[in-house]
């Protein structure tokens, strides 16, 4: 099971949003630079960096996004605002090891399968869900009921998910393993789990249903949930 760390730019900070509202912002560090390195430091095998201001359409961080691939040696994934081909070539441009598709792959399923011919395994499509819908659009706009979608994305070749319970990201109430169940369902390629995890236990189950890996921010921003906790070497 592996934890990947996330971080949240939005005006060249590090923050965390509640439920993806960006009137809910919390401000947890000035420098997110120095953020990726302590969570290097600190055993993380993996980063998930998100460019909040990209994904909203209200300016980018690929500025932080470079430095933030050139401070570390572990891969970083990066997603917010890619929903093109060369979207996809501009963050891995930046030093990013995958290229997250949001948006765009839920409402263009053959965009994924251009991207995954070209890109192979450095896609990782997300799938950010809300009320049994895939939203988009910086998760503002409703999109796709998640069957279909996951069946539209599998015809695609999509590699690899990032799935998101929308109502828990930003809470610590704890993942929504009956989503993950759902999903895990729909598809044999590799799931990560996103929103909700508080401590060490909600990564343990999140392995027992068959995700392959857990993001989590809040959690360790707030320190109910340590690396040191959930990281073997």
């Amino acid at each position: 099971m592996i934890v990947i760390p996330a971080i949240d730019l939005r005006g060249g900070r590090a923050v965390r949003l509640l439920r993806g509202d960006p009137a809910a912002e919390t401000a947890y560090a000035d420098d997110p630079v120095e953020v990726a390195s302590r969570f290097q430091e600190d055993g993380a095998r993996r980063l998930h960096v998100i460019d909040l201001d990209a994904a909203l359409e209200q300016g980018d961080n690929r500025d932080v996004l470079r430095e933030i691939c050139q401070a570390v040696a572990i891969p970083v994934q990066i997603g917010g605002g890619v929903r093109s081909m060369p979207d996809i070539q501009a963050v891995i441009d930046l030093g990013a090891s995958r290229a997250i598709l949001g948006t765009a792959a839920a409402l263009d399923p053959a965009l994924v399968a251009r991207a995954v011919e070209e890109f192979a395994e450095r896609v990782l499509v997300a799938v950010d869900v809300r009320g049994g819908h895939v939203m988009v659009k910086g998760w503002q706009d409703e999109g796709p009921e998640l069957e279909p979608a996951i069946a539209a994305l599998e015809d695609a070749g999509a590699p690899r998910y990032l799935v998101t319970a929308i109502a828990r990201d930003g809470t610590l109430d704890g993942p929504d393993l009956r989503l993950y169940k759902q999903v895990l369902a729909l598809t044999e390629r590799p799931v990560i789990a996103s929103g909700g995890v508080r401590t060490a236990d909600d990564i343990w189950a999140l392995r027992d249903e068959g995700c392959e890996a857990a993001v989590t921010g809040k959690a360790l921003y707030e320190k109910t949930l340590k690396l040191s906790q959930v990281i073997r070497g």
